[in-house]
């Protein structure tokens, strides 16, 4: 507990928080010392208040924290920006899907850090979140666009907590907007024959006449392959899924190598091609 006085040195036991006024600054100081640095060094921390009260109440909050071990990571605490930014670019890639980690950039560098970025990750509050989400929806953006922007923070923030950056994740407990569900409508059976008779003019189209007649999702469909259809039992097995991908350009000066195919010179008259 802080405070606490050793009977025969008068100085407080190691480990114990310690509290005292200082003249020069006119304000109370606290100080403890809450295990060890990752570089093995004492991890001492330091609180400061105008009273004594708040000071003691701190140094409780302090050691509540590190029995729960809950307790933020000692250094200069991210933004919330800054910690969104280091998850989407270094640790998300790690286990996401393109699309997945497509998505999560998306609410990233599109809503979350131009709205709340400039936030202290240990200070911000629920209520940011929910006053940002009714922010976006006045804005136009649909509830489930809004609740993908919720479901990215959510993750983030969650692995920040996991790390030991924050001591509880904000966005578990504010509230995101309600999706409605949406009634899927079927295909009409003329939209079907004329999905099959484009399908199968054209190369691997067959892959698609399956999907419709089978559910299989796109990603599934564009993983099939011959050697997955089994003709003694009539059986076709899905095996695994692609996904699209946006082309990336390899080469260092993307506009030098693509010049060659720039149109530098005016059309002739009478030009269909370029309208």
């Amino acid at each position: 507990m802080p405070r606490k006085r050793s009977q025969d040195t008068g100085r407080a036991p190691n480990g114990a928080g310690s509290v005292y006024y200082s003249e020069s600054d006119g304000k109370w100081h606290g100080r403890i010392t809450l295990g060890v640095r990752d570089d093995g060094k004492p991890d001492r921390r330091h609180v400061m208040y105008k009273t004594e009260r708040e000071v003691i109440s701190a140094l409780q909050k302090l050691e509540q924290w590190y029995r729960e071990g809950t307790l933020r990571k000692p250094g200069k605490p991210w933004t919330v920006e800054g910690w969104l930014r280091h998850w989407v670019e270094n640790i998300a890639p790690m286990n996401l899907r393109y699309k997945a980690l497509t998505g999560y950039r998306t609410a990233v560098y599109r809503h979350l850090v131009p709205g709340i970025g400039a936030h202290r990750i240990d200070r911000i509050q629920p209520e940011h979140f929910e006053k940002f989400y009714t922010k976006l929806i006045e804005s136009g953006l649909k509830p489930a666009t809004v609740h993908q922007v919720h479901r990215t923070a959510r993750t983030a923030l969650g692995e920040a907590e996991r790390r030991g950056h924050i001591g509880r994740n904000p966005v578990a407990v504010a509230k995101a907007p309600r999706v409605e569900e949406e009634e899927i409508e079927p295909i009409e059976p003329e939209d079907v024959q004329r999905i099959l008779k484009a399908a199968l003019h054209r190369r691997n189209g067959v892959r698609f006449v399956l999907a419709l007649a089978l559910g299989c999702r796109q990603g599934e469909a564009l993983g099939l392959r011959w050697e997955h259809f089994n003709e003694q039992s009539r059986t076709l097995r899905i095996r695994k899924a692609l996904q699209r991908q946006k082309w990336q350009h390899g080469c260092s000066d993307p506009h030098a190598c693509g010049a060659k195919y720039h149109k530098t010179k005016p059309c002739k008259d009478g030009c269909k091609r370029h309208t």
